[in-house]
Order: structure tokens, then sequence, then C-alpha cells
């Protein structure tokens, strides 16, 4: 697909930290690349710590600590300034967890890493075990005064690093800790607010720092609503996902339990995604269940079979062919215009839709699945129900419903596209995510395994 506009396939990208270099040159490179970040909003200054490290770098230091490993279910440090014990036990987990050598010291290579696991979410190859919860894990202040947009000070950055570690970051990309009560910030309190059974003000009084300090001080956080009882997650990608060209880690997307993806390959007559070569065989062989799709633009009279051979031939050089084990079918993606106006496509009709579904589906021999909503039926195709006998992949992001709604003469669907707020392991950017109707044994079906 194109930059989403009705749907959000595509999605705006965050900026993408470079992770550390490991080997004899990493420590070279962290001194010599790396820039100091006060990602906590401490201090930038970062002296080697080690234990009896005592004032702002070391607070610094454990706050980073908290932000970074709280994703892998760590109980939060106390971000106190003395480097004790608890922080040396951390230090040297944190390093575990990084790959670096493990002296439970805070050096320019621990330092570095620090910066961007404390930055992005990353998790540990192993789980946290809960602990005591400690009161103080950011270290600005004790206040809590009443908070609303426009604030800002020391209260806020509190306020915004305890967001950090409420919510649950693979969701949640983190705030940045500057102490501007702005509408980033306002949109992630009500959001907590959600979460938490609150009043959904934006405004954090007495109930809301009472959750948040709660749920930042312990190895728990709101996590988004996800659709119920559909336990096989998916997700979709296109050039989106590659900000700076940064590569999709597929191993660590389906270490993460992601079981399929739907990889973009082609849009109208003259556009292949740059990174269908890599990503579509990629995504295979680290043994998700993968499907290419084709966004269909219906700017041009008549142009479905010829948009199905570009497809076609764009996917066969993959090594596509749909009945190889962890093929999924084609996908055909039917939704409004992606030029930001939101129309209908101008020259979009059912037959048009039919000539690219059946062109595809004898290329293949698979019945292709069809990406759309039905209010996308209803308003651009006179609520058709020629697609009846196709599987579906539907997008709706409403919390309020527990299943999309079926278009006509459908009985059925495949995937829900649920959000487009996801953050994975291993991808850069936002993407969106799917939920699966059916059993691990119906996926593999699907997928000819």
């Amino acid at each position: 697909m194109g930059q989403r506009t009705a749907l959000l396939r595509g999605l705006t990208l965050v900026a993408a930290a470079v992770l550390p270099l490991s080997g004899p040159t990493a420590v070279q490179a962290a001194q010599s690349v790396a820039t100091a970040v006060a990602v906590c909003g401490h201090t930038n200054a970062q002296p080697t710590l080690q234990r009896g490290s005592t004032g702002d770098s070391a607070i610094e230091a454990q706050c980073e600590l908290d932000l970074a490993t709280k994703p892998s279910r760590y109980t939060p440090i106390a971000a106190d300034g003395s480097f004790g014990p608890a922080t040396e036990t951390r230090v040297k987990e944190f390093q575990r967890c990084a790959g670096l050598d493990v002296d439970g010291v805070l050096g320019p290579r621990t330092w570095a890493a620090l910066n961007t696991w404390a930055a992005q979410p990353h998790t540990c190859a192993t789980q946290g075990a809960s602990s005591t919860a400690q009161s103080t894990v950011c270290g600005h202040t004790d206040t809590r005064p009443t908070l609303r947009r426009g604030a800002n000070g020391t209260e806020v950055k509190e306020l915004q690093c305890r967001l950090n570690l409420a919510m649950e970051p693979f969701h949640y990309a983190p705030l940045t800790i500057d102490g501007d009560f702005g509408g980033g910030t306002e949109s992630r309190v009500i959001e907590l607010q959600s979460c938490a059974g609150l009043g959904s003000d934006g405004v954090v009084g007495p109930n809301t720092w009472a959750k948040l300090g709660d749920w930042s001080s312990r190895n728990t956080y709101c996590t988004p609503p996800r659709p119920a009882g559909y336990p096989i997650d998916g997700l979709d990608t296109a050039k989106y996902q590659h900000p700076g060209g940064a590569p999709i880690d597929w191993k660590a997307v389906r270490a993460s339990g992601v079981e399929f993806a739907t990889v973009k390959a082609t849009r109208g007559t003259n556009v292949t995604d740059e990174y269908l070569a890599t990503d579509l065989p990629a995504a295979r062989a680290a043994g998700l269940a993968v499907a290419p799709y084709h966004f269909y633009t219906g700017s041009s009279p008549d142009t479905g079979a010829a948009q199905a051979d570009r497809f076609i031939a764009a996917v066969r050089a993959t090594g596509y062919t749909g009945q190889r084990a962890g093929d999924l079918p084609p996908i055909f993606d039917l939704e409004r215009m992606d030029d930001g106006t939101g129309r209908c496509p101008t020259y979009g009709t059912v037959a048009d839709t039919k000539a690219w579904l059946d062109r595809v589906e004898a290329a293949f021999g698979r019945t292709p699945i069809i990406y759309t909503q039905k209010s996308f039926l209803d308003d651009c195709l006179g609520s058709t129900t020629a697609f009846a006998r196709y599987p579906l992949q539907l997008a709706d992001y409403r919390r309020s419903i527990t299943q999309p709604p079926l278009p006509n003469g459908s009985t059925t669907w495949a995937m829900w596209q649920y959000t487009d707020a996801a953050l994975f392991p291993g991808i850069k950017a936002p993407a969106t995510a799917d939920v699966f109707n059916g059993t691990q044994a119906d996926l593999d079906r699907l997928a000819n395994r």
C-alpha cells in the first residue's frame, strides 16, 4: 500500500537509534561516534561509574537502567544517586542483556548501549523477576502537583519519565523527557487514564499520580487493548517500516511471538516497494507465514489487469509461488485513495477489482485475500456482495468493538488489523498489527504448512 490515509497501513516514522558495535572496535566506536544523551533529562555527563559513585550522573544512569530493563519485566531500582549493590547488580544484568562484558562498571560502551536501550524498547533474552517496588524510579522530584497541558518544569519531567515506565513500550513509543507538557504528553496521560479506568481528561491529579506511581514502580504496566480471544499475532510492513533505510530484523520479530506478516509488493501500475525483495524472503526464512500485498489505485479506468501483471511479476521475482510452505495467499488492498483526500478511487469498480483478483488467482492457484473495510465497500462500491467468497483482512482501530464489522454477504474474516501503532522488536518504526481469526492449525493450512 501507499502511506495509509483512511486505513493507515503506512505510518509516520520514528527515528532509529544505532545499536553499539561489538568486537574489538566497539569501545573506540562508542567513544568516537555515540553522542551522550540525557535520556531521563538529568545530565548528559557520562563519566565512568562504579560501586560507590554518587551524584547526578548516577541518578541518570539508574533512571536509564529502569527504562532500559523494564520492557523485560525487571522491577525498577531506586534512582537515588547512590551507586550501591542494587545498581551494580542491575548494571550487570543490563550488560548481559546487551551482550557486553559483565563487570558492573558503567564505562563508555555500557553508557552507549544504555542510551539506546533507554530511548527505544529492547528486550533481554531472559525476563526479570518481580521484586519490591521502588518509590524513587526517575529521580526528579517527589512532589505531585496537578499538571495539565502547558505546564513545564521538573514535575513534568517526572511525569514523562513515569509515563514511559508505566506504558507498555512496544505499543506506546517513549516520550521525550523534556519537561514540556504538550500534546504528546497529554495524549499519553489520556491513554494511561483509559487503561486505568480513570476519567480520561488529560489532567494529572491525585488519582492519576497514584496509578502512575504504582505502575511505574513495579514490573507491570498498561498494555493497550488487544482483541480478546485471538491469540495469533501478525503485522504489516512497507517502506515506512525502514526509516533511514534501517533493515527489519525478522528473526527478532519472530522471536517476539509474531506468526504472520503481510509485506507490501506493489502499488498501481508503476510502483514496486523497494524492500519487497529483501523483506518477503527474510520474513519467510525467519519462520513467519507471509503474504505479499498490492495497493489498488483506481486512478485510471480499467487498470486492474495491468496492476495484477505488475504484482505477479514482482512477487515471482522474490521466489513467491503461493504454493510453498509459508506462503499465505496474495492480498489485494482495496481502500480509499492514498493522496490525503480520503476519496473513493476515481475509477474503482467491482469489475476492475475482479479483473485483478481473477488474474492473480489464475497465476498462483490461490484465492486472494481482500484487505478492506465494510464502510469502504458501502461508500465506494455500493455495498456490493460480489466479494463474499474471498477471505478478508479487515481494518478497524476502534477499541469499543470485539470484532470488525463484516461487509454485506460475507460471513467471516481471516485477519483483523486492529492498531496502527504497534512497536515490534527488530523494527525501527511503528507498524500496523493484526490478529488471526482461527487456530495455529488453521493458519498453517492457509500457509501450506
